[in-house]
């Protein structure tokens, strides 16, 4: 709805980060960063967390205050919201709550002894100077996705212990107009299995190796899960798609609910498969020179909307696992 054309931050990881820094750029928002420790530079933002401390938070079941004179007696043995929940609170009390509350410094410009509500301040702003909705591109959403520099090689694009290959990396393996031989690649972490990298003509796609393994939908929180709990004792491209069959064995199991959550085997099950690695091997190179794509998406079940959430998302069942609380702060560090 609204474009900024300024944005004060501090010194938050999330907001000097590179994604953040890169998103803003393109979008052509001037960056404002606040001398630490000076919360008189963003005093509106201070005063909007006051608000939301008083006004909504401390009637939420568990508040602790930020003091203890303020805590009230036995405040861990009440009930207390799920992250997700309180996130739904919250959204509803803004726009219920804050957008239609009165406050003393909106005021009409023809009316100037008139309080109005957010709400109201933006119905009379539009009116006057009117409103164009600007949407964004296909390109302007990979723009707009966390960023790595990495290296095209004869296997593909790697990181995180994943593979990226395709037909449109050929020709730009192993070399790099950058002093660094690197490139810029842009990543979703909630569908890990495409990247896109920027090359001279424009962006180009290529999807995860070990795509077809994986029967549904993931995040890069799932993937994270799996390389923590199996062992490597392998090299890279067989712990790869070691990694892949766990994971996909780890959906299918939260997909139908089983209580029981196995660690995964450490022993590689494609041990009991002669000749297969070397197979995968070389499906995999023949498949960068043809240009045939692995793991086509027509594999790939149909969305259900009977289908459970991802582990890793909002409102999961933990019986595939212990899934911690989605952190926007960690989530950041990883970008």
């Amino acid at each position: 709805m609204i474009r900024p054309s300024t944005v004060v931050i501090d010194q938050g990881k999330v907001f000097v980060s590179r994604c953040f820094l890169a998103a803003a750029e393109h979008l052509g928002i001037t960056v404002q960063p606040c001398p630490p420790a000076s919360g008189h530079a963003k005093g509106h933002v201070e005063r909007g967390f006051g608000a939301i401390g008083t006004l909504f938070a401390q009637y939420v079941a568990g508040y602790t205050g930020n003091r203890l004179a303020t805590r009230g007696s036995s405040v861990e043995d009440e009930a207390c919201w799920t992250m997700p929940q309180l996130q739904d609170l919250l959204d509803e009390w803004i726009v219920c709550g804050w957008q239609e509350r009165r406050h003393a410094r909106l005021r009409h410009p023809l009316m100037p002894r008139l309080t109005l509500t957010p709400n109201e301040m933006w119905a009379a702003l539009t009116g006057i100077a009117g409103h164009v909705p600007i949407p964004l591109t296909g390109a302007d959403w990979i723009e707009l996705l966390p960023s790595r520099r990495c290296a095209i090689t004869d296997e593909g694009i790697r990181f995180e212990y994943r593979t990226y290959d395709g037909p449109a990396l050929n020709g730009h393996r192993h070399r790099s107009p950058a002093t660094d031989g690197k490139w810029e690649v842009h990543h979703n972490p909630y569908e890990p299995w495409q990247c896109w990298v920027r090359l001279p003509d424009g962006w180009a796609q290529a999807e995860w190796i070990h795509r077809s393994l994986v029967s549904k939908p993931f995040t890069d929180t799932t993937w994270r899960h799996i390389r923590t709990v199996a062992t490597r004792h392998t090299d890279r491209a067989e712990h790869e798609e070691h990694l892949a069959r766990h994971l996909d064995e780890l959906l299918r199991r939260a997909h139908t609910g089983q209580t029981s959550a196995t660690r995964p085997h450490k022993s590689s099950s494609l041990a009991d498969v002669p000749g297969q690695r070397a197979g995968t091997r070389r499906a995999r190179r023949r498949t960068a020179d043809t240009g045939t794509r692995t793991g086509p998406a027509e594999h790939l079940p149909p969305a259900d909307e009977n289908t459970p959430p991802v582990p890793g998302s909002a409102g999961t069942a933990a019986s595939a696992g212990a899934w911690s609380i989605f952190d926007a702060h960690q989530e950041a560090q990883q970008w």
